[in-house]
This record gives C-alpha cells, sequence and structure tokens, in this order.
C-alpha cells in the first residue's frame, strides 16, 4: 500500500527578508543572486587581465601599413574616420537636393497655414456698407439700428452682426451695457494671441525662404558647364551658363 505521506501539508521554509531597521538598504541579498554578481564580476576581471597581457607583450616596433592610413590620439585610442568618408559630386548635389526639397515643404506648410488665418476670422472686413435713399427726409430720418435690426453697441461690427431677434434670451432684451467686460477682454486677449501666433509663422517663413534661397544657389553653383556670376540691382547673386548645343 502506498504511503500518504506527501499529501500531508508540510511547512514552508520561506527565506530570510531585510529587517525593518535595514529596509533603507533595499531586498536582501540571496545566495543566487550573489552568484550572478560575482560571476560577472570575474568575467569582467578576466577580461582586463587578458587585456594587460595583451598590451604587455605588445612589440613597440610592429609595423602593419595600416598605420600610413589611421592615427591615434594623445592616449593612444584609435580615432575613427567613419565621418570622413569622400562624397562624389553627384551624391552631394543629391544630398543638398533633398535637403532644399524638405525646407521648401517646411515653407510651404508655414505659407498655407498663414494663408489659412488670414482667410479666417482673424482679421475683420475692412470695406464699409454703404446705404442709398430715396430722399433727403428719408437721409435724415435714417436709423442704423432699424435698418440692420440690431443694437447700437453692434453697429460697429461689420461681419457677424447679430440681429435683435438673436439677442433675445429667457430673461428678456439684452442692452449694450448689459455685455461683460471680462468676456469683451477675454476675446481681445484671444486675439492678440492670434496676431502674435500670426507674426511668429511670418517670421518662420521668411528665415526658410532665405535659407531655401541660399541652399538652391549653392546647389545652382554645382552644375556642370561654364558659369558667368551675375549681381542684379537688389544685391542678389544669379548665376548663367553658356548656352551649349545638344547633340
Amino acid at each position: 500500500m502506498a504511503k500518504l505521506v506527501h499529501n500531508v501539508q508540510k511547512k514552508q521554509h520561506r527565506e530570510r527578508s531585510q529587517k525593518q531597521s535595514r529596509a533603507r538598504y533595499g531586498l536582501l541579498e540571496k545566495k543566487k543572486d550573489y552568484r550572478l554578481r560575482a560571476a560577472d564580476y570575474h568575467k569582467k576581471q578576466a577580461a582586463l587581465k587578458a587585456l594587460k597581457e595583451k598590451a604587455k607583450s605588445h612589440n613597440p616596433d610592429e609595423y602593419y601599413h595600416a598605420m600610413t592610413r589611421k592615427k591615434t590620439d594623445d592616449k593612444g585610442i584609435l580615432i575613427s574616420d567613419r565621418d570622413s568618408e569622400v562624397l562624389s559630386v553627384e551624391q552631394a548635389k543629391l544630398l543638398k537636393t533633398q535637403d532644399v526639397n524638405y525646407i521648401r515643404t517646411m515653407r510651404l506648410n508655414e505659407l498655407k497655414k498663414i494663408e489659412k488665418e488670414k482667410e479666417g476670422k482673424l482679421f475683420g472686413a475692412s470695406g464699409k456698407h454703404t446705404v442709398f435713399v430715396d430722399s433727403i427726409e428719408e437721409q435724415e430720418s435714417f436709423s442704423p439700428e432699424e435698418f440692420f435690426d440690431t443694437d447700437a453697441a453692434l453697429l460697429d461690427n461689420r461681419e457677424n452682426r447679430v440681429r435683435m431677434n438673436q439677442l433675445y434670451d429667457n430673461s428678456g432684451l439684452l442692452k449694450s451695457n448689459d455685455i461683460d467686460i471680462d468676456t469683451k477682454n477675454r476675446l481681445d486677449l484671444k486675439k492678440l494671441k492670434q496676431y502674435k501666433l500670426l507674426q511668429r509663422r511670418m517670421k518662420k517663413e521668411k528665415e526658410l525662404k532665405e535659407v531655401e534661397s541660399i541652399m538652391s544657389r549653392n546647389l545652382e553653383k554645382m552644375k556642370k558647364g561654364n558659369k558667368k556670376k551675375i549681381v542684379d540691382s537688389n544685391g542678389k547673386v544669379h548665376f548663367k551658363w553658356k548656352n551649349q548645343r545638344k547633340r
């Protein structure tokens, strides 16, 4: 008959944890953690020992052909020459073309944002509303509030002028002195922020345009053939190439 020893619940032997007084030192290191840390330490020490032996047995009179092309700094560390790769004229021209296209794309994006803000409600209409009457009596008795069907405080609005039936609410007619001053100041502050944002966009677009002009000029100078430098009346530099007959 099989024994039922394994079915009996045994006492759980838990690992010792960090004491409450030493909780500031973190978790208590176990044997398995120490073994991993010690193995990593000995591995690094062995690598350093091997490098020291290799440096000690190095022949100072040793020569190899790469010495003529490579350099070392004051500490004897080899200087990398990855950034000194020489590009051909066509490769450099292609890279500059991509840079110019990127600057042009950024400038056109800023220009679209500027046009969108100008077409919006940021800039109000600058025109005047002229009303024609048939006689002098009608001119003298003309009432703008009655003609436009709005309040006297809203006559200066050339656009989005609210009518009288839109000024009604549950409490009755809103007068011009009922307009909240804080609301008006808040709207003015919002509009001022929009103006400043538009000014920054216009400045950025101008700077990008100048950078694009300089980069396009440098790219233009890389073209083949005999060229002549021309300075226009505005002081801008252009290059003109000699016409060549194509086969």
